[in-house]
């Protein structure tokens, strides 16, 4: 199975929630059937599916990007991204657009030892009484571990992926906290941590997700990059 992630460079961060803003605008009325598909739209509507995303928004310094989740991902985004990047530089003429991409396994397998990851912006909270579990230490910690390794499952079902069984997880801290809104003028906002670190007993490659509102481009990260040696996973 894979992850394909495309990049589209525009010269400055466009946040996940106002690039799949963007592009649905920029694409209406073009392949409507494929966009409804991008976007995760329940047929007919403008309502999200509630089930895991093949694809979604991720955050990118020099624009944004897409992720294609397993076939049926990689395939809408392969589909999707001439037309998004067509549509982009009609949009900014004056501007070059350039956009990239590349592709990357998905699959784990379990260790003896634990190895450890980190999840740069996880939300951890979207119902009022996850905030009561979150109020106490042990509370809080077994409810993000088995939110962390909910999210890991819910993704390999979707893409196809076999998780080891027994998953060992342990939640070793973050380095800080951030709120998470629906909307920029939404007046409620979610929980966020900040470099939320795991010590999971398994390898991962690829990019996986883990936590709520993954369409805004919280919850990635690339364990493929983090393994390589070349990213400190360790909390300040």
């Amino acid at each position: 199975m894979r992850v394909l992630q495309c990049f589209f460079d525009l010269g400055e961060c466009i946040y996940p929630d106002q690039a799949r803003a963007m592009v649905a605008e920029l694409m209406n009325g073009i392949q409507p059937a494929l966009v409804a598909t991008l976007m995760n739209y329940i047929p007919g509507t403008s309502i999200s599916k509630t089930e895991f995303p093949p694809v979604q928004f991720g955050r990118y310094q020099g624009g944004f990007c897409l992720l294609g989740f397993g076939e049926a991902g990689s395939c809408i985004v392969n589909d999707a991204a001439p037309l998004i990047h067509a549509a982009l530089c009609r949009h900014k003429p004056e501007q070059i657009i350039k956009s990239r991409s590349r592709e990357l396994s998905l699959a784990v397998e379990p260790r003896p030892y634990a190895l450890r990851y980190t999840v740069p912006r996880m939300v951890v909270q979207k119902k009022e009484k996850h905030a009561a579990r979150l109020l106490t230490d042990e509370a809080g910690k077994r409810h993000i571990e088995s939110l962390f390794l909910g999210s890991i499952q819910r993704q390999a079902d979707a893409v196809g992926v076999l998780l080891p069984p027994n998953l060992e997880v342990a939640f070793m801290g973050a380095k800080g906290t951030f709120a998470a809104k629906q909307n920029p003028g939404s007046q409620v906002a979610h929980l966020g941590l900040k470099g939320a670190v795991f010590d999971v007993h398994a390898w991962f490659s690829g990019i996986w997700t883990a936590g709520y509102m993954l369409s805004k481009g919280n919850g990635h990260f690339d364990a493929t990059y983090q393994l390589s040696g070349a990213f400190n996973a360790l909390p300040e």
